[in-house]
């Protein structure tokens, strides 16, 4: 009954927030870019990924169909489908970050493209779903109403499929966004420095010329501060 009750928030509560951030991009004309289309897109991926599992697994066991009928089939497909889709999702948030932080010039180009990126990975996912049938007409995935416990049928092809579709998927997806996210943040932090060196020898100029240099008695003393002066002007160039 625990079970039943946890399912009914996480699908009230998932759904809530997911709904909230539709209406959030559909009103806010900033979110009109490529950043705001992936959280859209990925938003509708997780709406429909909460309702079809909630429902199915919230169904009775003895109104559920079988297993292995078609509409059970097709049920974990389309969860299959949009589980992978929204995880796909995270890999185009990571290479928006690396074009409008790393190739600002580019992101005329990737807004363009970004639609079409969309529709050529839930092709991809899909093929990467059906991939199961292909194997073997006997892999899917089943609910179990008793462990309340997804799981995959026991084939010949199912250690294959979950070494293959499932582990090195997820950690190919997981390296990219490390990889992209590491060069975005480490291009921030190299600006961020580079700004900072450069105001030193920017606020050195500064107190030099118009605070030091004009009470200098000393011609040597102003030499040296003439010197400073032009040093730290060949530095912030």
């Amino acid at each position: 009954m625990m079970d039943v009750i946890e399912g009914r928030v996480i699908f009230v509560v998932g759904s809530t927030f997911c709904s909230l951030a539709l209406w959030t991009i559909h009103k806010s004309t900033a979110l009109r870019e490529s950043f705001g289309l992936i959280c859209k897109y990925q938003m509708i991926t997780d709406l429909t990924l909460l309702s079809v599992t909630s429902i199915w697994s919230l169904l009775p066991a003895e109104f559920a169909p079988p297993d292995n009928s078609f509409i059970a089939i097709t049920i974990t497909y389309v969860a299959e489908i949009c589980y992978h889709y929204s995880g796909a999702m995270h890999d185009l948030f990571a290479i928006n970050r690396f074009v409008y932080i790393v190739f600002p010039t580019k992101q005329p180009a990737w807004r363009k493209a970004t639609p079409k990126i969309l529709i050529v990975c839930a092709i991809i996912i899909a093929f990467h779903t059906i991939a199961m049938t292909l194997l073997d007409v006997n892999l899917y995935w089943v609910y179990d109403r008793h462990t309340y416990i997804w799981h995959m049928t026991n084939t010949d092809w199912t250690e294959f499929y979950i070494k293959y579709f499932e582990l090195y998927w997820s950690t190919v997806e997981i390296s990219l966004i490390l990889v992209l996210d590491s060069i975005t943040f480490g291009f921030i932090f190299y600006r961020k420095y580079k700004s900072f060196c450069q105001c030193v020898p920017t606020t050195t100029v500064n107190i030099i010329f118009f605070f030091v240099l004009p009470g200098t008695a000393s011609h040597h003393l102003e030499i040296v501060f003439s010197s400073i002066w032009i040093v730290t002007n060949i530095l912030d160039a």
